[in-house]
């Protein structure tokens, strides 16, 4: 065959080739699209025998691969045994499709289907948290006693003294007396005392609270996307998750599942409120105090200098919110991680009823709050005093917490006039809610504690604006006998000495001037007790005989005579010559110095006890600030010299210095011209003029006096806070709008060379 012959046979093989080839394909094609049930890449869900779900792939778009199941998956069950009541449970799927033994949800609140998504969460934080922190202590829990009826108040003056506690308004004939010494159920109080510590935190390292937390965050702790971008203000004020709809707790987020504020309610308390549209947020606070340890660097730091007070706490994490342990049930509900009281009474671990000593009600744990803290009353009372008297924060965090609200969730109204703000939280239980509540009198350095109120109580509401009237007014707790504008009896049987604890915490004891002046007219007037009032420095003696005779001043002219007894048995309100208290009067129905008026005075030898005329504390003297800046600094006016500043200030007020005025004034300005007080220093003058000056220490470098010195060399007309060049009270400031010292912004300043009078701003002792 030539070649031309043999290259067309190859071309017909090579086509016939082709041919068949093309059927072969044809026909594999044909049979493919018969089988075809998917599309190469798409996935299908797949479930196990035991029921575990999982997810299967398309495989060359013609046929489906191996079921891959969810590790960790959890599927419903009936438990076999049942955790609080509750057989709802569990089952857990490993990566070949087997599920393990049904075990009942930990969650109290089960039914609303949180735990599938955030308890693994919770749980894994904690564990980290809590592996932490164990070697610096680990956990302790405190049993207490539940009391069932009536309320404890504990009232603090200033600068932590308590002053006041006592049983009030029971409902039960049976139960026992409450003390200082109670163990407080504190609660969400705790978040006050965590915002409180994060709040002094910041202002020690100058961090602003609207600065993101990530740079503050552990590296043993690793946060969920976005956690990093929340700011320490989000925190503090619940604000750091995104709330939830109704009925569905799985709603994305732009912030981690266990900050979701919506669903954590219900794992961090063991209430069931509205299938998720709580935004009570305590797993916030948790993080705080991971920061506050952070932050401060030494985890065995005191929370706070408490001084005077017996309480106190390490800088580590309380982590009983976020373990499974936690949800129990209401009969085994945990308590405190550890105690921060020093007091016996504040009971160790596993403590019984018969330690703790009060056998009323049955026992039950006691609430700790998401701080987990443990408190008795009196070192509760005292540290909130101390708080808010700026002993142990600096003004600007005390501003930030109880201006600003930190960790309180502050709700605010005004008792007899006065505005306060509340913290409280509970457990509810058969009906009845145990709580602490905190109440801050924010233009009064005084602290409330209100132990166990019974919050469903009839009249509940009646009963704390009660409690407070009277513990505000009286220490010892009893009624107090209104007998005068802002003048109380606080019936007793104390000696001269001791005659100002008897007077509450917004109260001090009365001067025979102010009785005189205050007492209403007629019955409405008259004592039923027998009063101590405060002579000052010179002794209320008596003149006259029996049937007509008057209290007087032993320097007076004519002169009183002494009742003896170094002044400690001197002339004083008398009810008769007995009262229920044994206190007793020789003489009654005398006047005071040279009034016509029988204004029940008497006494007065031998009569070595009495209670005490309390009145009402003002910042000003005549009764009335004419401005307030919120943050216990008052504006009385007047127009008195330098000398006679204090003379404008209330009782346990004093003329506030000009670093407080520079510290308190915020950005309100003044309305009326007013003295500082500048110690044994002079507060001089810089600059040329107004809006070019400053207020500075004199002498120094660049000051010049203001000149008219008194005997110590210093002027008797210094730079003053001035509201213009003149005011209401014909005051006047040559120069205004100063600064103070090397500040930056003019702080109001002004005068001086000439400008003789002014009112004074009045500060808290």
């Amino acid at each position: 065959m030539n070649e031309a012959a043999e290259r067309k046979d190859e071309e017909i093989h090579m086509k016939r080739w082709y041919i068949g080839l093309g059927a072969f394909a044809t026909l594999l094609s044909f049979h493919l699209d018969a089988r075809a049930t998917c599309t190469e890449g798409m996935k299908q869900d797949c479930i196990s025998a035991s029921g575990c779900p999982g997810e299967k792939e398309c495989i060359l778009g013609f046929d489906w691969g191996t079921c891959e199941y969810i590790p960790g998956a959890k599927i419903s069950c009936t438990a076999p045994t049942a955790t609080c009541g509750n057989t709802a449970g569990t089952r857990t799927c490993d990566e070949y499709g087997n599920a393990g033994a049904c075990t009942a949800t930990q969650s109290f609140c089960n039914t609303n289907d949180c735990d599938a998504v955030n308890y693994a969460e919770l749980s894994s934080l904690a564990n980290r948290i809590e592996d932490h922190f164990n070697p610096y202590g680990g956990t302790q829990l405190a049993v207490v006693r539940k009391q069932s009826n009536g309320q404890l108040c504990t009232v603090t003056r200033n600068h932590g003294f308590a002053v006041s506690a006592w049983d009030v308004y029971n409902h039960s004939t049976a139960i026992s007396t409450m003390t200082y010494d109670i163990p407080m159920n504190i609660w969400s109080v705790s978040k006050a005392l965590t915002g409180a510590r994060m709040a002094e935190v910041l202002a020690a390292l100058q961090i602003s609270p609207q600065a993101a937390i990530g740079p503050y965050i552990p590296n043993w702790l690793s946060p969920g996307p976005g956690v990093e971008k929340i700011t320490f203000e989000e925190l503090l004020e619940h604000k750091s998750g995104m709330p939830q709809p109704a009925g569905d707790c799985n709603v994305p987020s732009v912030f981690h599942d266990w900050l979701e504020e919506g669903c954590e309610i219900h794992f961090i308390t063991q209430e069931c409120l509205n299938n998720g549209t709580d935004e009570y947020n305590s797993m916030t606070y948790v993080l705080l105090q991971v920061l506050i340890a952070n932050m401060t660097t030494n985890l065995s730091q005191e929370m706070t200098n408490y001084g005077k007070s017996d309480a106190w706490t390490a800088g580590k994490l309380l982590d009983l919110h976020v373990r499974g342990s936690y949800f129990m049930g209401e009969a085994a509900y945990s308590g405190c991680t550890h105690t921060l009281s020093h007091s016996p009474f504040a009971y160790p671990p596993n403590a019984t009823s018969t330690t703790a000593g009060y056998q009323y009600g049955t026992d039950f744990n006691t609430g700790c709050g998401t701080g987990g803290f443990a408190l008795t009353a009196y070192d509760l009372a005292k540290t909130f005093s101390l708080l808010y008297a700026g002993d142990i924060m600096q003004q600007e965090a005390v501003d930030m917490v109880f201006d600003s609200g930190y960790g309180m969730d502050w709700a605010g109204t005004t008792i007899g006039g006065t505005p306060f703000v509340m913290k409280g939280g509970g457990f509810e239980t058969s009906g009845t809610e145990q709580q602490s509540i905190l109440f801050v009198f924010k233009d009064h350095p005084g602290t409330v504690v209100v132990q166990n109120t019974n919050i469903h109580s009839d009249d509940n509401v009646g009963m704390l604006v009660n409690a407070w009237d009277e513990a505000r007014l009286c220490a010892n707790g009893v009624p107090a006998e209104a007998l005068g504008n802002q003048m109380w009896g606080c019936p007793g049987s104390e000696s001269y000495a001791n005659k100002a604890t008897l007077c509450g915490s917004e109260t001090h004891v009365c001067t025979p001037a102010e009785w005189e002046a205050r007492r209403f007219s007629g019955a409405a007037g008259t004592p039923d007790h027998i009063y101590w009032t405060d002579y000052g420095s010179t002794e209320l003696g008596y003149s006259g005989s029996s049937s007509n005779c008057s209290a007087r001043y032993v320097n007076a002219s004519p002169a009183g005579t002494t009742c003896g007894s170094s002044g400690n048995a001197p002339m004083r309100i008398c009810s008769g010559t007995s009262d229920a208290e044994g206190n007793a009067c020789n003489w009654t129905g005398c006047k005071y110095e040279s009034s016509t008026n029988t204004n029940y005075w008497g006494g007065c030898l031998g009569n070595t006890t009495a209670g005490a005329l309390c009145c009402a504390n003002r910042p000003c003297a005549d009764g009335t600030a004419e401005q307030s800046w919120g943050t216990n600094m008052y504006g009385c006016a007047g127009s008195v010299s330098y000398a006679n500043r204090e003379s404008l200030c209330g009782h346990r007020m004093h003329v506030c210095t000009a670093e407080e005025w520079n510290a308190k004034r915020a950005s309100t300005a003044p309305t009326h011209i007013y003295w500082t007080d500048n110690g044994a220093s002079d507060l001089g003058f810089s600059g040329s003029g107004s809006n070019n000056c400053a207020a500075k220490a004199y002498p120094s470098t660049g000051t010049t006096s203001c000149g008219t010195l008194d005997s110590n060399g210093d002027s008797t007309r210094p730079m003053r806070v001035c509201s213009g060049t003149s005011d209401a009270e014909g005051n006047t400031c040559t120069w205004t709008g100063c600064k103070y010292e090397s500040e930056a912004a003019a702080n109001y300043f002004g005068g001086c060379v000439g400008n003789a009078n002014a009112g004074a701003l009045c500060c808290p002792d």
